[in-house]
């Protein structure tokens, strides 16, 4: 804890130096040179970032290290953590149930057990490169967020026949194969409409197949859903696979992260932080009762 905090105030300390020499030089050229001074900011806004940038991701892992790596091993058994890693690219692609847009970034990989339930999730952050030109024929490249949250990966003892997606409205960034001039009919997916109202107004459905459909989600499974949507600010995304449930959930939001150099180690305030990062990979285990015998048969 002790390196942890001298480390923290050896960024903040750089930071401060940076600022105030920053200050000082565009002083110096406003008053002698003022063509330079917003050159002089620009500079000094980089060389800061710069000098920091080694310091910033020594503290952020050790950080890790010192709160986030034991609480996992305090509520998971198998764990291997990896902070500094993500999720597969290919682990969300093979869904074929997500655009990928252009940039894919991951970290803060978890692969555990919790009440005997092997999981996998991280951190995912994917952009689409979007490019525009004006009317002076200047071409402008950006890129848009189109999903930024966690993706977790449960394993149980069934195998689906077919796939099945549950996708909030307003999620955005998933997509299901409706149609193909080639594909076999029962590669395709179909809207299915449950029996709850309330869930059909939530959640849109879609399957290979319509009876298994019903099957997996029952009525009280979709109150489960409606209760996880209930306590998750994001939007969610669900995806039966084979033996498998992904999750997606879209919140904009980066788990398991220090708080701002300038701002004190409060280890209580970050123990408790923490705590509700790995509550949100736990209530989907106990919510949507997981390690109950039901998922150990076959459909």
């Amino acid at each position: 804890m002790e390196e942890l905090e001298e480390l923290r105030l050896k960024i903040k300390e750089r930071y401060i130096k940076g600022i105030i020499i920053t200050i000082i030089v565009t002083v110096l050229f406003a008053i002698f040179i003022p063509f330079f001074m917003f050159i002089s900011i620009f500079l000094g806004i980089i060389i800061t970032i710069f000098s920091t940038s080694k310091l910033k991701r020594e503290y952020k892992l050790a950080f890790k290290k010192v709160f986030v790596l034991k609480a996992l091993e305090a509520k998971f058994t198998d764990l291997v953590y990896k902070p500094d890693k993500g999720m597969p690219y290919e682990t969300i692609a093979g869904t074929n149930m997500m655009y990928m847009g252009d940039i894919y970034h991951s970290e803060d990989f978890i692969s555990a057990k919790y009440k005997d339930i092997k999981f996998e999730q991280a951190d995912v952050h994917i952009e689409e490169e979007h490019t525009s030109t004006d009317s002076d024929g200047n071409t402008t490249t950006t890129y848009v967020t189109i999903f930024k949250g966690r993706w977790m990966v449960f394993d149980f003892n069934k195998t689906f026949k077919a796939d099945v997606q549950i996708v909030q409205k307003g999620f955005g960034n998933s997509k299901v194969k409706t149609r193909s001039l080639f594909g076999k009919k029962d590669d395709l997916f179909k809207k299915v409409s449950m029996e709850s109202e309330s869930f059909n107004q939530r959640f849109n459905v879609y399957a290979q197949n319509e009876h298994d459909a019903f099957y997996i989600i029952t009525p009280s499974l979709m109150s489960r859903i409606e209760k996880l949507d209930e306590l998750n600010k994001g939007k969610l995304l669900l995806c039966f696979i084979n033996n498998r449930l992904h999750i997606g959930i879209y919140d904009n939001k980066d788990s398991f992260e220090p708080d701002n150099v300038f701002k004190e180690i409060n280890e209580e305030e970050i123990i408790k932080r923490i705590s509700g990062d790995i509550e949100m990979i736990t209530q989907f285990v106990d919510e949507l009762n997981l390690d109950n015998d039901l998922f150990k048969r076959e459909v």
